[in-house]
């Protein structure tokens, strides 16, 4: 048993670990950080095949602004003194959208940063669209004023603060109920413009017609407002330079070091038990893992609270991912590729493609990243690092036999690759150096996420961000044990995970501060 007497400790050195750990540690606890791999990371972390080195996950960080003065994730790595250990490079453009119009035309459209900029672009595109596109923007500059309400007043539900928050922030209020479809067709956004705006959903892994529009209008708003980056030198400089910080605030971390149990001891978090047998005592644990595993795996049955096991079983699995990550012998230019990410869709309807994606044999949907259009010297001269991603909206890798799975692969790519030529015109088969194939079955086994899931738990309409947000303090179930990472109130993505962590470690000494109060009375 270790004899070392921890305020905290956090299970798993994912982002959101990670932030939860240097959070904690700058306010002056000790913290004990436990990662079951060798090194800190989760999905932002990088491989090597060859002469190419592949980021898992990480592709752009929406909304990091290059002014110290805007963007929350910003604002966030200032504090915790990690942005300016990182070199950043900016992505040049927002996205370009393949897809076929739900009234049968063809969509191709480069959509620019700027919010000015972008509403002219979709005016080029969807003549006639333009006033309704300034409302669209003027109501998603009302949204993220209300978020900062929130996040100012910590959610707070005191009479006092309702109404002050319903008098200040009205379109808020009108608009979360809806979903981003309802919202634009009261807006009068044209059909094709809808469309085109609704491209991002792929990052939330959940369609339009039922993801909550002050979420989604939000971070499309930061987004095109303040552009997204991505670390020069792959999201490891991310996840060294928070363990670096967390370390040199008197933190500890040690790696190789799977837990395997949290203990409990009359309905309060007392400890962990690790694989090799070693018990560590802690009053208050932060881990990163999602709940469903947590109960199911790390807790006896005893120790969950019913509250715990209704939210959770009433949860569904966010979309599980997959990626053909590429090298090139031919650089952008000899390629003909010019964009740095790519939408392809078979509809631009994003229900009817949320169906498609169902199953593995109609889902040919792509996220397509070229890093050496924001970074060109990511990758030897005259070579190019091509990712293609999609991802799955039920579990349909289950169904794949073990003895069919590296040829069922081998397909995966193939249709991807043969897709992304066929809707960019782009030839590339020719001239593949390296390929790795990442199915969702490959990241279950990487990182531990049930099904291989990218996106936590699904931000259903009755699930969606603002939900989660505002019962975030209350979905502490049980005593000395919260969760922060891809499967909290934020939902996912890297800054989410990054806020979920800060907001799991203030919880937590808030819990500390007012156990230690009770205990001097």
């Amino acid at each position: 048993m270790s004899d070392k007497n921890y305020d905290i400790i956090v299970i798993g050195a994912g982002c959101g670990g990670l932030s939860a750990a240097v959070c904690a540690a700058k306010e002056g606890k000790k913290v004990l950080l436990l990662e079951r791999h060798n090194a800190p990371g989760g999905f932002v972390s990088s491989f090597v095949r060859g002469r190419f080195e592949f980021d898992i996950s990480l592709q752009q960080l929406c909304g990091f602004s290059q002014d110290a003065e805007h963007g929350e994730l910003r604002q966030l790595f200032d504090k915790l003194n990690i942005t300016n250990k990182i070199e950043w490079v900016k992505i040049p453009e927002a996205y370009r959208l393949i897809s076929k119009s739900a009234d049968g035309s063809e969509i191709d459209a480069i959509m620019p940063y700027g919010i000015e900029e972008y509403i002219d672009a979709m005016e080029y595109y969807v003549p006639g669209s333009k006033k309704s596109m300034k409302k669209l923007f003027e109501l998603a500059d009302e949204i993220e004023k209300g978020f900062n309400f929130i996040a100012e007043t910590n959610g707070s539900t005191t009479l006092k603060e309702k109404r002050r928050f319903n008098k200040e922030n009205e379109n808020f209020v009108r608009t979360a109920p809806y979903s981003v479809n309802e919202v634009l067709n009261a807006l009068e956004v044209p059909l094709k413009a809808r469309e085109i705006f609704n491209a991002h959903w792929m990052h939330f892994g959940i369609d339009c017609d039922r993801m909550s529009f002050v979420h989604y209008a939000n971070t499309i708003n930061f987004l095109i407002k303040y552009g997204s980056s991505i670390p020069k030198n792959r999201s490891n400089a991310i996840t060294m330079a928070l363990l670096g910080e967390f370390e040199d605030n008197g933190g500890e971390a040690r790696f190789n070091s799977h837990v395997m149990r949290i203990l409990f001891n009359d309905g309060k978090a007392s400890g962990v038990i690790l694989k090799s047998g070693e018990k560590i005592e802690c009053n208050h644990i932060i881990c990163t893992c999602s709940p469903t595993t947590a109960y199911a795996k790390m807790m006896k049955k005893s120790d969950i609270p019913v509250t715990a096991v209704k939210r959770t079983n009433a949860r569904n699995y966010g979309a599980r991912g997959a990626c053909v990550y590429i090298g090139l012998n031919r650089s952008p230019e000899e390629l003909g590729i010019e964009d740095y990410l790519v939408y392809i869709t078979d509809s631009a309807d994003t229900a009817s493609q949320y169906t498609l994606m169902k199953l593995i044999d109609t889902n040919n949907a792509i996220k397509a990243i070229c890093l050496n259009i924001a970074n060109p010297d990511c990758s030897p001269s005259g070579t190019t690092i091509l990712c293609l991603s999609t991802f799955y909206t039920d579990n349909c890798w289950a169904n794949i036999p073990p003895e069919g799975y590296f040829d069922e692969k081998d397909l995966l790519a193939a249709r991807l690759i043969a897709a992304y030529e066929q809707k960019t015109g782009v030839t590339i088969h020719n001239n593949i150096e390296e390929l790795e194939v990442a199915t969702p079955v490959t990241f279950a086994r990487y990182t531990g996420t049930p099904q291989g899931t990218v996106y936590g738990y699904l931000g259903d309409d009755w699930d969606s961000l603002l939900p989660r947000v505002m019962t975030e303090a209350t979905d502490c179930d049980t005593k000395g044990l919260r969760f922060c990472g891809g499967w909290g109130a934020q939902l996912t993505g890297v800054d989410a995970a990054v806020v979920t962590g800060r907001n799991a470690a203030f919880a937590t000494i808030a819990d500390i501060d007012e156990e230690r109060s009770i205990n001097n009375e």
